[in-house]
């Protein structure tokens, strides 16, 4: 097969194949010698910051002198984003060979009366394939929406990490975030290490019973944990007080004050991984000697389309729901509260974009430009119109695509700071339009 005939075959499963459920993904596992036991996993679950806790942590093992194993979602612009070593995403050819692989196993099933996994199920497979064949010394996987019930749940992790519960995949996951933090939980097994950022909400008790019921070992994460130091022009700098050890200077690449939440869950996994079962003084040891690795870690870590900056005066962010986005609105507040502001803003139908817009509402934006980004989901434009006019008194202008839009938004910049906000379908438009411009912008 050509890298080409892979993807689309890759593309088209959702036309032919439902999910299997984690059963049957087991039977496959077990034709294939079950390659996802030869290597430690850690299992990463939540609503929103999964994929950076997960860059966090393999940037900080990386500086350990690792290889590191990624499995993320979605993809922004290539579908080899998905799978990753350090740094580097699957080669064109290793993604091709993988795929074959993973085909034959999967006719092989189908002859024991296993149906062909689904689009998520199939490129996790993959994963699991690609790092056992490259040897990696940890893999880190991000679940998809849920986690009780997600492809992912058939690994026996070293460690799980849950980010955040917010409402979000409602459809799919529950209308409360009790429904949905019961699914994240799903995650957890007997005595496997659980970190968890406590927000203090409804989701923590379900948490915490989930633990009890199940026998998985919780460490709590709380925000009093750690201090805002400084932001300066290109960092931002914090402490941390992790139950083993005082973090007094710490930073991370601009971005977003968000990211300080996931660098001290990563920070806090790595704890976990190397330091729970040392002694006092072996553990002073180590922490002293890892001090250097874990600041280079999170000051290395980048992750595309989170508050990234593509251009002069330009700015990203994956922000689709409500609780990124009022994440988003507060880095807004506290880092750019001084600047002149517009807003390109694309939605999909199927979110409560009524509140992400009510938040957004509370931002001054010279203007709101509302944009349609290509597909079935897309929000329709007067409806998302109509609610920013309700909540918003800024200047609204609407185009039906993006790349007229964005070419609107770039003329109006000027000393402006431009943020484009709302889907990640939007950030992988624009982020395909850079690659592909010569003029990136």
């Amino acid at each position: 097969m050509t890298y080409q005939e892979c993807v689309d075959y890759i593309l088209s499963i959702p036309k032919f194949a439902d999910k299997l459920g984690i059963d049957s993904l087991y039977e496959i596992l077990e034709l294939m010698n079950h390659p996802e036991n030869n290597y430690p996993t850690i299992h990463v679950a939540g609503t929103n910051g999964k994929g950076s806790t997960c860059s966090f942590l393999a940037s900080i093992l990386k500086e350990k002198g690792e290889r590191v194993g990624i499995f993320t979602s979605p993809h922004l612009i290539r579908l080899n984003e998905r799978i990753r070593i350090n740094d580097d995403v699957i080669s064109d050819d290793e993604l091709v060979d993988i795929c074959e692989k993973t085909i034959s196993i999967v006719k092989l099933a189908s002859k024991r009366g296993i149906a062909h996994p689904s689009f998520f199920e199939f490129v996790f497979l993959m994963g699991v394939i690609y790092f056992d064949e490259k040897k990696v010394d940890h893999a880190i996987f991000e679940t998809g929406m849920g986690g009780r019930l997600d492809a992912t749940n058939v690994l026996h992790p070293e460690l799980c990490i849950i980010t955040s519960v917010g409402l979000d995949h409602m459809q799919y996951l529950g209308d409360t975030i009790e429904e949905i933090a019961y699914e994240k939980a799903g995650i957890i097994k007997k005595d496997v290490p659980v970190i968890f950022f406590d927000r203090v909400d409804k989701a923590t008790d379900v948490i915490v019973n989930k633990c009890q019921k199940c026998g998985g070992r919780l460490h709590l994460v709380e925000k009093k944990q750690y201090k805002l130091l400084k932001i300066k022009k290109k960092t931002i700098d914090f402490s941390f007080q992790s139950v083993y050890y005082m973090y007094d200077s710490l930073e991370i690449k601009k971005t977003a004050l968000y990211q300080i939440e996931n660098a001290v869950l990563a920070v806090s996994a790595y704890e976990l991984l190397f330091y729970e079962n040392l002694s006092i003084e072996e553990r002073l040891d180590a922490m002293n000697r890892d001090l250097f690795v874990i600041r280079n870690g999170l000051s290395n870590m980048t992750w595309s389309g989170r508050m990234e900056r593509i251009a002069d005066r330009i700015y990203v962010d994956g922000a689709h729901n409500e609780e990124a986005i009022n994440a988003f609105c507060n880095t807004l507040e506290v880092m750019f509260s001084n600047e002149s502001k517009i807003l390109l803003f694309a939605v999909s139908k199927d979110k409560d974009y009524e509140n992400m817009i009510k938040r957004l509402g509370r931002i001054s934006f010279d203007e709101i430009i509302l944009v349609r980004y290509n597909g079935d989901r897309s929000a329709e434009l007067d409806k998302v119109e109509r609610t920013f006019r309700h909540f918003s008194g800024s200047k609204i202008t609407t185009y039906e695509d993006i790349e007229t839009g964005f070419e609107y938004a770039k003329t109006h910049v000027e000393n402006r700071l431009l943020f484009c906000v709302g889907s990640l379908y939007l950030v992988g438009d624009l982020l395909r339009i850079q690659e592909y411009r010569d003029d990136k912008f």
